[in-house]
């Protein structure tokens, strides 16, 4: 085999099996914040705030009272999984939740909060790849 051939051969394994890991990354990582989420909004469901507001006093959000960050971070919980499961304005969920991880491992050192930031961050450099609304948009209103 030559050069040539390698190269070819690398192409074609990128093209082929790089958009499946960009969804299983996306999958992956919004699972977790995702079933947060859900668990967050049972309490905001059965109007158990104060539960809620109790969760978020350790977290120490810059700027924000404990009120607004449990509201905001159980809809952002919701929301912005949904987004990157679908690849849709993947970039921007995909930088929401890596605010949300930072918090998060600054709050009570999640050991899993490092190997989601890196996911989170490949993601908002890379971009959600071929398997996503976004590939699908861009290709249908720029061509």
């Amino acid at each position: 085999m030559n050069l040539s051939c390698l190269c070819a051969i690398n192409t074609r394994m990128q093209s082929c099996i790089l958009p499946f890991v960009n969804l299983l990354f996306r999958i992956i990582v919004a699972y977790p914040f995702f079933i947060s989420g859900l668990t967050k909004w049972e309490y905001v469901k059965n109007d158990q705030l104060d539960t809620l507001y109790f969760l978020f006093e350790d977290y120490n959000v810059p700027f924000l009272s404990v009120e607004y960050a449990a509201i905001l971070a159980t809809f952002g919980e919701l929301i912005l999984p949904i987004l990157l499961v679908f690849g849709f304005m993947t970039r921007f969920a995909a930088l929401g939740l890596l605010v949300m991880t930072a918090l998060i491992y600054n709050a009570d050192a999640n050991p899993h909060a490092i190997y989601w930031a890196v996911i989170l961050l490949y993601l908002c450099i890379n971009g959600a790849g071929k398997i996503s609304l976004d590939y699908w948009a861009t290709k249908k209103w720029l061509l």
